[in-house]
């Protein structure tokens, strides 16, 4: 079942192009390639995109423009994986597969768990080698992941996760087409309702300064800031700074604006619509996060049913989330 839904959408992703920074550029890899254990390509979405003004203004008119959206994909799958469901992970924001894959903690050994089931990590539009997008909010990337488990894997359960921007779009995925995921990881959610909107106004002002002065003043003003402790903690934990922006300097200013905007218009979905959501879920936090407080987490589990959680305090402790995330995808029918 699972070759032949990728056969048919490999068919359907033989063709991607990497949309820069206003540019249309082939991509070194048009042709999917096969490895023992990976695949890559694109997903065309062809969705109608909300306008840039949508939801911006209170009793606004959403301006729709139709522009086709290709997300770039990579899939590993290990010939005798355990569980017959694909698990489609999403990273956070400015972020990327490439990125998360260079920081190797902790969830660059996503595709490690492919001896477990088949997994997907893909760039949010935006992002990565996805295609640009001046309408990233949560709830559009929730539905790139709905639509794009649905072309790629038609009638499969999946597990949806994500850290962070990813895990919100995944909260928004399931909840379009709930009886279709089996289970949720929720790795370090971000602010949300109360909490968002006191943080916002950080956001516009690293939006303002990277508008205005570019991104070497964003990244000077980022590094003057207090960092949270668990990252000051170990060499691989000091570093992901400088690895998330290299990947932010690759996405571009206008793209690196774009995802911001998107931050900045999104939230989390309301709380009488995530305690709707019944399949199990695992939720990961680490403490003294300002940008990802423990109180999200707690939140979380007590909205969603069937919640279960795993708090890191030092940085031994998120070394093991893919251990946590091994044992979960594994006690799952």
């Amino acid at each position: 079942m699972w070759r032949s839904s990728i056969r048919r959408f490999s068919r359907l992703g033989a063709h991607g192009t990497h949309h820069g920074d206003g540019l249309n550029e082939p991509c070194t890899d048009q042709e999917i390639h096969h490895t023992p254990a990976l695949l890559r390509g694109s997903v065309p979405l062809h969705q109608g995109e909300l306008g840039l003004e949508a939801g911006r203004k209170a009793g606004s008119r959403p301006r729709h423009v139709a522009a086709p959206l290709s997300l770039r994909f990579e899939v590993t799958r290990r010939a005798r994986a355990q569980k017959d469901y694909t698990f489609i992970w999403a990273h956070g924001l400015t972020s990327s597969v490439e990125s998360e894959s260079e920081g190797g903690w902790p969830f660059g050994g996503v595709p490690e768990l492919s001896d477990v089931m088949p997994v997907v990590r893909y760039d949010a539009r935006g992002h990565g080698r996805s295609d640009a997008s001046e309408a990233c909010t949560w709830q559009a990337m929730g539905s790139d992941l709905r639509t794009m488990h649905e072309t790629m894997l038609p009638g499969r359960p999946v597990v949806l996760g994500g850290t962070s921007m990813g895990s919100a779009a995944s909260l928004y995925a399931a909840l379009e087409a709930p009886e279709k995921v089996a289970a949720l990881i929720i790795a370090t959610p971000p602010t949300c309702y109360e909490t968002r909107r006191k943080f916002v106004p950080l956001y516009e002002q690293s939006l303002q300064l990277a508008q205005g002065q570019g991104l070497e003043a964003a990244k000077k003003a980022a590094a003057s800031k207090a960092r949270p402790p668990i990252f000051l903690e170990t060499d691989a934990g000091r570093a992901s700074f400088d690895i998330g922006w290299r990947a932010k300097f690759a996405m571009g200013q206008r793209r690196y604006c774009a995802a911001l905007r998107g931050a900045i218009d999104s939230d989390l979905p309301p709380p009488s619509a995530i305690k709707r959501l019944t399949m199990p879920v695992l939720v990961l936090a680490w403490k003294s996060d300002a940008q990802h407080p423990l109180e999200s987490a707690e939140l979380l589990c007590d909205l969603l049913p069937q919640a279960q959680s795993r708090v890191a305090s030092c940085w031994a402790d998120v070394e093991k989330f893919p251990g946590h995330m091994r044992q979960f995808l594994q006690s799952l029918p």
